[in-house]
């Protein structure tokens, strides 16, 4: 799937939960990092994308965002379940789930 049709999904999720998205550039170069992310403002919640990172990592801050949310009960299309499903394997650390 390409980046903007999963830009597009990622962002439906979003707004079925209630989130706003907002891609907005967020640091100077010459200033601290600012990874962006999942906050709340004025007891809403938003998710902060650099809007200076290529779209493939857009994707994958929405993503990451997404994922870290209670999503259970909440219907997720094939493609963005699979999408969560492959960051949340990736983020995974060491003996994290094993018994």
């Amino acid at each position: 799937m390409d980046d903007k049709r999963l830009w597009f999904l990622l962002s439906e999720l979003a707004a079925r939960l209630d989130i706003e998205v907002r891609v907005e550039p967020l640091a100077a170069e010459d200033e601290y990092a600012v990874r962006g992310g999942l906050c709340w403002l004025r007891g809403r919640p938003v998710i902060f994308v650099e809007r200076r990172q290529e779209p493939s990592q857009r994707c994958r801050q929405l993503g990451l965002a997404l994922q870290g949310l209670a999503l259970e009960g909440v219907y997720l299309r094939p493609a963005v379940r699979e999408y969560l499903d492959g960051l949340a394997s990736e983020t995974a650390r060491p003996g994290e789930g094993e018994d």
